[in-house]
C-alpha cells in the first residue's frame, strides 16, 4: 500500500541549484550551507551521486528562525506547475524523502542493467532518440521513476539492432525497497566534487572576466543577452 501511495504523489523536487535559487542566489549558496552544517541530507534522495530535495522541506528548512529566508513563490510554484501540474499545492508540500517513490539516475541504470559505469552514452543515446525520456531535469541531471526507467529499457530492447539490456532483479528489488547501495547511492566526493566545484569557480570567473572586458556595441548587446 505504502509503495503503491508512493508511486501515485505527486513529487517536486529541487537540486543545488533548484534549492539555492528558491530563495534567489546562486547554486553555490547550496554547497555553503551544506559545509556549514546548516543543511544536510537527511531530507533528500542521493541519485547518482547527487542530492535532490523535496519542495516542501526547502520551504520548511528556509522558515526556521534561526534563518527565516524569504522564497521567491513564484518560482516555487512554476516548479510545481512544471513537476506535478494539476496537483493539490498541499498534498505536494507534505511530501518527505521517506515517502518519496523509487527514483534513479544515470548511474542507477547502468547499475539496474549490469552495465559499466562509464557506458553513460547508451542512456544519452536512448534519451535523445525519445525512447528513455526523463521524469525530471534538475541541476543539469536527469531522473526517472523507478517504473518510468524499466518502460524505458522496454523499449530499448525493442528498438531494431538495438543492445539487448538486461534488468537484474536483485538491483531492481533493492530500489524498489530502497536498499540499493550500488553506484550513484552516495554524494560524490573528494576529487569528483572538487572537479565540479572547480569548473562551477572556472565558469564564474569567465562571466566575471567577460562583464569587465571593453566591448564595442555588438559585443555589448552579446554581454546583455547573455547575462
Amino acid at each position: 500500500m505504502e509503495q503503491e501511495k508512493a508511486r501515485t504523489t505527486p513529487v517536486v523536487l529541487v537540486g543545488a541549484q533548484e534549492f539555492a535559487a528558491v530563495f534567489g542566489g546562486p547554486a553555490r549558496n547550496t554547497a555553503q550551507w551544506i559545509q556549514r552544517g546548516v543543511l544536510d541530507y537527511d531530507e533528500a534522495a542521493i541519485v547518482s551521486g547527487r542530492a535532490y530535495w523535496p519542495i516542501g522541506f526547502v520551504l520548511a528548512w528556509g522558515d526556521t528562525p534561526e534563518r527565516q529566508k524569504t522564497p521567491d513563490m513564484d518560482y516555487v510554484k512554476q516548479l510545481i506547475a512544471e513537476q506535478a501540474p494539476g496537483a493539490n499545492e498541499k498534498v505536494v508540500m507534505a511530501v518527505r524523502a521517506n515517502s518519496l517513490p523509487p527514483i534513479v539516475g544515470v548511474q542507477e541504470i547502468l547499475a539496474l542493467t549490469g552495465e559499466d559505469p562509464t557506458k553513460a552514452k547508451l542512456i544519452t543515446d536512448a534519451m535523445k532518440a525519445g525512447v528513455l525520456t526523463p521524469d525530471w531535469r534538475l541541476s543539469g541531471s536527469p531522473l526517472w521513476r523507478l517504473p518510468s526507467a524499466l518502460a524505458g529499457l522496454e523499449r530499448m530492447r525493442e528498438r531494431p539492432k538495438s543492445r539487448p539490456l538486461v534488468v537484474i532483479p536483485e538491483v531492481e528489488k533493492a530500489l524498489e525497497g530502497r536498499t540499493y547501495d550500488g553506484p550513484g547511492s552516495r554524494i560524490t566526493s573528494g576529487k569528483g566534487r572538487t572537479a565540479e566545484r572547480r569548473e562551477e569557480l572556472r565558469k564564474e570567473q569567465s562571466q566575471k572576466q567577460a562583464l569587465r572586458e571593453p566591448t564595442g556595441p555588438e559585443g555589448s548587446e552579446g554581454a546583455s543577452e547573455g547575462s
